[in-house]
């Protein structure tokens, strides 16, 4: 069962996909993830989730104060599952669940969109494009300055990508899951 863990939301159950082979991010890793990020920043703030799958990180920074969210996941039964789990915890005004493939949504969508504060990037463990996932999303989403970009991914692919105007802001290791946090610097 995936549950919210904090906020307005907290304790109301998710829906997953019967027989998909989505892995929903952790409660522990969601929780410590927003451990990471002080509470204090999410409040009021634009979010975004990259291969969204259910949805739960999304809802969980809605869940949490964030202004809005918005989901990009390529399933359109995932994507209706989200729409569905936003209903069920009421957050479906703060949200924009947008079906389409990731990469290709990068090139199409954010040029004209406003800023992100948090991205929060979940592809699929064998995600065979990984490499060139966060130079794109950097290059194609507005992240405002002191913003976060995390990625997470399995603990034995090592994450080395330098990304221009940001910072390694840490590397969080759960067993078989590692989160790599980014921070935006300030542009002049």
């Amino acid at each position: 069962m995936l549950r919210v863990i904090g906020g307005k939301a907290k304790g109301r159950f998710l829906k997953v996909p019967k027989g998909s082979r989505i892995r929903p991010t952790s409660d522990k890793v969601r929780e410590s993830l927003f451990n990471i990020i002080p509470p204090s920043f999410i409040e009021g703030k634009r979010f975004m989730e990259l291969f969204a799958g259910t949805g739960a990180v999304g809802i969980e920074a809605l869940s949490r104060g964030a202004s809005h969210v918005t989901f990009i996941e390529s399933n359109p039964g995932h994507s209706k599952m989200i729409y569905e789990n936003l209903e069920l915890c009421d957050f479906k005004d703060s949200a924009e669940v947008i079906c389409a493939d990731v990469l290709k949504s990068l090139d199409k969508y954010f040029k004209e969109k406003p800023g992100y504060d948090i991205v929060f990037i979940d592809p699929p463990y064998n995600f065979p494009k990984w490499k060139i996932l966060l130079p794109k999303v950097s290059a194609n989403v507005s992240i405002f300055d002191y913003g976060f970009l995390i990625f997470e991914h399995l603990s034995k692919v090592s994450i080395n990508t330098e990304i221009e105007d940001f910072s390694l802001y840490g590397k969080y290791i759960y067993g078989d899951t590692t989160l790599t946090v980014y921070r935006k610097l300030k542009v002049k």
